[in-house]
């Protein structure tokens, strides 16, 4: 039996780091929750003669000219109760945006670090490259270069594994939890997130994109999915990672809620644990 241990350390320090992104999840929340009450218990504390209710909240930018030393004072727009409110919510949404950007980060170095041993060890999940030229050399150094992300990342080595073990094919999707939908999804959240601000700006061409990686999906299906996390800004495309509260089908909340934060965590590390599985398995 082979020395899965590398495998082990990877999987626990990628474990480490997705628990805790939710620890800063579960913090940004509380923080963000105890503002919004601040927010409004000001309001209701405000005086009598106060006009800052139907006025807003002003809010000055100042800075220098660099030739003349001149200084230049911006007067914000005012922000009323609402604009206060929705300015909290959006500062919350960003701080979630960028939470699954980074967990999604450390799962993609995970696999490229598990999937580099896979070509130290020599199993069949690793293809050597065209351009190989280090023979069956024993030095990590030659399979993983953090510089240098492997081209295909991830969706290279999640369709290597699909298409050679059982194991992972078997259990990547299944009756009531499709993990390759989900991680779809967070790879194409995470680039939103990083490259457009967290606004989609061709939202028809990210559901096809989305749903052209999921064959054998219907086109409904897919949209659905895709339409539930995101929500309309200011007339553009946001993706929504707030919770919200459960209700049945009348309408009713239940007492629970719905964490697309939290099932996301849960998506990468159940499917870093399908890959460690697969790898192993192959090894025995």
């Amino acid at each position: 039996m082979k020395d899965f241990q590398y495998l082990e350390t990877e999987f626990n320090a990628l474990l480490e780091k997705i628990s805790n992104l939710a620890i800063h999840k579960a913090r940004a929340k509380d923080i963000y929750d105890r503002e919004s009450k601040r927010i409004h218990d000001s309001h209701e504390q405000l005086p009598d003669w106060s006009d800052q209710s139907k006025t807003g909240h002003w809010s000055y930018f100042r800075f220098t000219s660099p030739s003349t030393g001149e200084e230049t004072t911006h007067q914000s727009k005012p922000l009323k109760l609402a604009d206060q409110i929705e300015l909290n919510e959006l500062q919350k949404l960003k701080t979630y945006h960028w939470l699954l950007a980074e967990a999604y980060e450390a799962f993609e170095d995970f696999i490229e670090r598990v999937y580099a041993y896979c070509g130290l060890v020599r199993n069949r999940f690793w293809a050597q490259p065209d351009n190989w030229a280090h023979g069956e050399s024993s030095d990590f150094k030659h399979y993983y270069n953090p510089k240098h992300k492997s081209k295909g990342t991830p969706y290279r080595q999640l369709e290597i594994l699909r298409q050679q073990s059982q194991h992972f094919s078997t259990y990547e999707v299944r009756p009531g939890k499709n993990l390759r939908v989900a991680f779809v999804l967070i790879e194409k959240l995470r680039h939103i997130i990083v490259h457009k601000g967290g606004y989609s700006d061709d939202f028809k061409g990210l559901k096809g994109k989305i749903h052209s990686e999921l064959k054998g999906m219907s086109t409904e299906n897919v949209h659905s999915y895709v339409d539930s996390y995101f929500m309309t800004h200011r007339g553009d495309k946001l993706i929504d990672l707030l919770e919200f509260p459960v209700e049945d089908g009348l309408g009713a909340r239940v007492g629970a809620g719905h964490d697309s934060m939290t099932g996301f965590f849960r998506t990468l590390m159940e499917y870093a644990q399908l890959i460690k599985e697969s790898i192993q398995m192959d090894g025995k």
